[in-house]
């Protein structure tokens, strides 16, 4: 998936034109998923993300949007978004689980 397709996939879902809260929101989930996963994704990078994943980060993006995070007085560089383990669901978990990179020392 390219990033034009899934901004255009998250406007749709989301019924939210504004390019720069979407782009934010996307980032701030890839962030997320990094974290759980230990993996190195981004924006930037996107096509090499794996689909199952991107079903992850649209699922997160999803549920942080309808949270209703924006205010419109303030601006962008302004927020900070953060997730839990409860932000994902059982099948996100199963899915974000067989990318998780394991250390063993």
């Amino acid at each position: 998936m390219s990033k034009e397709e899934l901004i255009l996939t998250l406007k749709d879902v989301l019924n939210e034109n504004d390019e720069n809260k979407i782009i934010l929101l996307i980032n701030s989930a890839i962030a997320y998923v990094n974290w759980y996963t230990l993996q190195d994704y981004s924006f930037s990078a996107l096509e090499s993300i794996p689909y199952d994943v991107l079903m992850v980060v649209i699922d997160l993006v999803s549920v942080k949007y309808h949270e209703k995070v924006w205010v419109e007085s303030e601006r962008l560089a302004d927020y900070s978004i953060s997730y839990s383990k409860d932000d994902l669901t059982m099948d996100d978990k199963f899915l974000l689980n067989k990318y998780i990179i394991y250390s063993i020392e």
